[in-house]
């Protein structure tokens, strides 16, 4: 194993590892969806949250913020900006005021997370492998088929994972006799990884072990350690503020709830995300890293406390989230890798390198045969087609599962930025954060439905047949559109590179007698167990 420093990096193999990682940034985002053809509900969601904070500094409210928010929310209501940290949506701003409103925009600043991840992993390999792995390691990271298909959407995932990398570069430099400045840089880039996503805190608690594994009891000795603590706690208290108050549905997801795929008190819960490994890094690679951690543990290699913690910790720490979902753990994936990488190294010498390139080209060659990001198409034209139709300063009713899609697709639309949409689950339905944790129908008739859009200025509807019809409040919502008060104007296909919800929408246009918009503001949110309410 390498010595207590990490060895010196040229300028020619700083400038191989940004040509690497620029070109697997490049290859991946080739097939990256755009022009609004999003599939993930969240993705879109994350996009508009950005759109709200380049908004929300544009106007100044400062009379009234929390009165905007409401406003702004009843104009386009897929907005999250208060249920995730807001870090990545306040980077997004920028851009969309340099280059537009666009799902393209909002996946550049993915793309240069993805390019720090890259970069970041290849630094951190460099404690302990030579130039050639470390640079395997950084490409093997990125083309991993799970961090590939959630980082080319606009997700959380790979901006947070770029922080988290990061922060482990400036802590290891500190663990290996840098100076303290790396400590509080490393502490530094986990606060903004957790602004970005809470989950990525468990590596505080790896931090803290290593620490006071090389120092003993002298960790509380040092006054630097307290000040990095105190700063770190304070710099988080607004995001703990943020979450008790609007994100009950993030402490519910942990304590229990109602769809989880299997409970946190059986051992099939605590199996989980270890059966999820090969679907997410590759049966090669997972038989590999399974291989390289055995040689590791059997011949207790010194100086992998890292590796070793960092997945022990997080996996103990996702799995004892009652929510299960495979992207959840992509911040363990990265000890997977480096194990097998290690087991290479035992090859030849000169069988090292051709091995480690041809387990990049099989884990990418698997990744872009296997896990391709899934899109649906159509949004982005129906959002053309009701703009160019809808009277100034009207509502556009929206009824369907990606009302995210549509909504990010209207508000891209600077052109109509007169328009609202309304979400007709809202009217007809109270859903708590997903469906599958309850509904409940509100129980209008069909002649209120009616009524009902009328007096919301509703002038067209956008809507997918057959979303939720076995609610009997979503047929009635469907009788209404095939009554003669509505008219279908177009259907436009939603294409989908798999089989999706949907496959068309249709738009509906209100020949009855449609009111001016109401101008107040009165909606439920239930993910944050609140109704908001505004004049």
């Amino acid at each position: 194993m390498p010595g207590p420093e990490m060895p010196a990096i040229d300028r020619r193999e700083r400038l191989l590892a940004w040509a690497l990682a620029l070109a697997c940034v490049l290859l991946l985002f080739v097939q990256a969806p755009h022009g609004g053809d999003f599939y993930w509900s969240d993705s879109p969601r994350h996009a508009l949250n950005g759109v709200f904070v380049m908004d929300l500094i544009k106007a100044m409210p400062f009379d009234d913020p929390a009165g905007y928010a409401y406003r702004y929310y009843a104009q386009y209501p897929a907005l999250t900006i208060l249920f995730y940290p807001p870090l990545f949506y306040a980077i997004n701003a920028p851009f969309y005021a340099v280059f537009g409103v666009s799902q393209e925009t909002a996946l550049l600043v993915v793309a240069l997370h993805y390019l720090a991840l890259g970069l970041g992993c290849w630094r951190l390999a460099r404690y302990w492998l030579p130039a050639m792995p470390s640079l395997a390691f950084a490409a093997l990271v990125m083309w991993l088929p799970e961090v590939a298909f959630w980082g080319r959407q606009v997700m959380l995932e790979v901006p947070a994972f770029a922080f988290l990398v990061w922060s482990a570069v400036a802590v290891m430099a500190y663990l290996r006799g840098g100076c303290v400045k790396w400590l509080y840089l490393g502490a530094a880039l986990l606060v903004l990884g957790m602004y970005t996503k809470i989950s990525v805190a468990y590596m505080g608690v790896v931090y803290a072990a290593l620490i006071a594994q090389r120092d003993g009891w002298a960790i509380l000795r040092n006054r630097h350690h307290w000040r990095v603590a105190v700063l770190a706690v304070i710099a988080l208290l607004p995001l703990a503020l943020l979450t008790l108050k609007f994100g009950q549905a993030n402490v519910q997801s942990v304590t229990g709830v109602a769809d989880a795929v299997t409970s946190r008190t059986s051992w099939q819960g605590w199996m989980w995300y270890l059966r999820q490994i090969p679907s997410q890094v590759g049966w090669p690679l997972a038989v590999l890293g399974l291989g390289g951690a055995a040689m590791a543990a059997w011949r207790r290699m010194p100086g992998l406390g890292l590796w070793w913690l960092g997945f022990a910790v997080g996996y103990l720490f996702f799995s004892s989230i009652d929510l299960k979902e495979a992207r959840h753990s992509v911040f363990l994936l990265p000890t997977v890798v480096f194990f097998a990488i290690l087991l290479l190294q035992e090859l030849p010498p000169r069988l090292v390198r051709p091995a480690l390139v041809v387990l990049v080209l099989i884990t990418a060659g698997l990744t872009a045969w296997t896990r391709p990001v899934l899109y649906v198409q159509g949004y982005a034209q129906a959002a053309a087609e009701v703009a160019r139709m809808a009277p100034q300063g009207s509502t556009v009713m929206f009824s369907g599962y990606r009302d995210g899609s549509f909504v990010f697709n209207m508000r891209a639309r600077e052109d109509r930025r007169d328009l609202h949409v309304m979400r007709a689950d809202k009217l007809l339905l109270g859903v708590a954060v997903r469906r599958e944790l309850g509904v409940e129908q509100k129980g209008l008739t069909e002649a209120e439905i009616a009524q009902a859009i009328n007096a919301n200025g509703v002038h067209y509807v956008v809507m997918q047949p057959g979303f939720w019809i076995d609610l009997e409040a979503m047929q009635r919502f469907e009788r209404v559109m095939a009554s003669g008060q509505f008219e279908e104007v177009a259907r436009i296909p939603t294409p989908a590179n798999y089989k999706a919800h949907e496959t068309e929408l249709v738009i509906y246009r209100n020949k009855g007698q449609v009111a001016s918009r109401r101008l107040g503001v009165d909606i439920e949110l239930k993910i944050i167990n609140r109704r908001i309410s505004s004049n």
